[in-house]
């Protein structure tokens, strides 16, 4: 039965928001997952209100600006988490098991107890404090691999879509949030952390073959193949660490400086503005535009930033450290797409995956926290070391660039540069892992040299329709939704190569 495909610009729109797989607007809803954007949408609630309001904070008058250490803790809970996770070896339990569930929720719950037991007086001593912040980071991170990893057989357009819409929804939360007392605050923090671990997580109907798990195809990665994936998920941890320690420098910085001058708003503008081009890009640009370029671009962004984030009035500094935060905000949710593709294409176990391609980032966060944490302790250092630290970060953001488009331009557009030879024994090794027949290897190989359908057809000497059902099957197999995924994919496998 042929495809029935939606009249208008602003239908066609969200069928290719959709998933573009023969969902109409009226399956909007069912198509979108709601109860899985709404987890989503908790999850980032509960990361800014932890990390951006006071709500868990129990002040002291012993150590200096223990609001910020506390919350640094935080993230040195989350970064050991996944270190954890990422080294155990019967990490395969925490999919099979409600652990990482239980674990987020009352990870969550405690602090919340522990906030309301300090705001009623109750005395708690300060190593109390800081082991339920690093449980609390801990939960955080159990909380990101229940949903990511939950959600990773959704397909990389639908898989952004989600992530994009549930980051535009978590704004307007936060907005909401502002205006409520701190004890109201708390009450909703424990709702919206059992949403995040206990909602159900439900599987699209018609998951690609390739993203499911190898058990079910009986087809078991062999141990190269296994280390190939590991080093894909490794391969862009030195730029991921490095703009982690400028978001952690800039986070800290403008968490610390918008609490002093009641201006948090531009937390909200860092969530909601992302989310917004997010919905965009997934509307209208994820079939033009790679998530490998969008991510480049936002590079010379954050160096910009950088050289002026020392010279600026405490106006201009709370204003540059929040457009960082909105440029690694899309990055950061960006990365999460990226990862997921490497992990649906080579089937790997989601948890551990997961956290070996998560923990460079949230490294990165330990160490700009604790640099920004140091500077706030006496104005002398933040004016002396501010503009050292700012110009060492923007020389490795030029150097990270510079060796990332040195090392990948060669094959940014396909595979002209590189040895037909190793060309062939990728695609080989594409055929033989997704089972593509001979006729479909042809097709698939005049796509990722960016022919269109009808070019195709004409050099195949096959009809138009024949075409279309030959990408169809192929889009199936490899688990890919559009041909810049399957040009990303081959790219990807031919970097590994090198």
């Amino acid at each position: 039965m042929k495809e029935r495909k939606p009249k208008g610009r602003v239908s066609r729109a969200l069928h290719g928001l959709a998933g573009g797989r023969g969902a109409s607007a009226d399956s909007l809803v069912h198509e979108w997952q709601v109860l899985p954007t709404v987890a989503v949408s908790c999850y980032w609630i509960w990361l800014y209100l932890a990390y951006s309001l006071d709500v868990f904070v129990v002040s002291s008058d012993v150590l200096v600006r223990f609001d910020i250490l506390q919350k640094g803790f935080g993230f040195l809970g989350a970064a050991l988490f996944m270190v954890a996770v990422s080294l155990l070896r019967t990490a395969a339990f925490l999919e099979r098991t409600p652990f990482l569930a239980l674990f987020s929720a009352a990870s969550g719950t405690s602090i919340v107890v522990v906030s309301a037991l300090a705001r009623a007086g109750v005395p708690v001593a300060l190593p109390v404090v800081l082991a339920v912040w690093l449980l609390m980071g801990a939960g955080t991170a159990a909380a990101f691999l229940r949903l990511f990893g939950g959600l990773q057989d959704a397909g990389q357009g639908r898989f952004c879509a989600v992530n994009a819409l549930a980051l535009f929804l978590s704004g307007f939360f936060y907005l909401l949030l502002l205006g409520l007392q701190d004890g109201i605050r708390l009450v909703l923090t424990v709702f919206v952390v059992c949403i995040a671990a206990f909602a159900p997580l439900r599987p699209p109907e018609e998951a690609p073959d390739a993203a499911r798990a190898p058990s079910a195809r009986g087809d078991v990665p062999s141990p190269d193949a296994g280390n190939a994936a590991v080093a894909a998920l490794l391969s862009f941890r030195g730029e991921l660490f490095l703009l982690s320690v400028v978001f952690g420098l800039a986070y800290c910085l403008g968490i610390s400086l918008s609490i002093m001058s009641n201006s948090l708003e531009f937390i909200w503008l860092s969530l909601c503005v992302p989310g917004i081009f997010l919905v965009l890009y997934s509307v209208f640009l994820k079939d033009r535009v790679s998530v490998r370029v969008l991510l480049t671009l936002l590079f010379p962004i954050a160096a910009f930033l950088l050289l002026l984030l020392p010279f600026s009035n405490p106006f201009g500094l709370v204003l540059c450290c929040s457009l960082l935060v909105m440029c690694f905000t899309t990055y950061d949710v960006l990365n999460v797409v990226r990862l997921r593709e490497i992990i649906a294409a080579n089937r790997l176990p989601g948890a551990k995956s997961w956290a070996t391609g998560r923990y460079p980032q949230l490294a990165g966060l330990v160490l700009g926290w604790a640099a920004g944490y140091g500077m706030l302790l006496t104005d002398d250092a933040l004016k002396v070391l501010l503009p050292a630290v700012c110009v060492g970060l923007v020389v490795a953001i030029v150097a990270m660039l510079t060796r990332y488009v040195w090392r990948y331009s060669d094959v940014a557009g396909g595979a002209a540069h590189v040895p037909e030879e190793t060309v062939g024994r990728v695609h080989d090794a594409i055929v033989l892992r997704y089972g593509l027949s001979p006729r479909e290897r042809e097709v698939m190989e005049l796509l990722v040299r960016g022919y269109s359908t009808d070019r195709i057809g004409k050099d195949l000497r096959i009809s138009y329709h024949t075409v279309k059902t030959h990408v169809y099957h192929i889009y199936q197999k490899v688990g890919v939704h559009a041909q810049q995924e399957l040009i990303d994919l081959v790219e990807e496998r031919l970097r590994l190569m090198r």
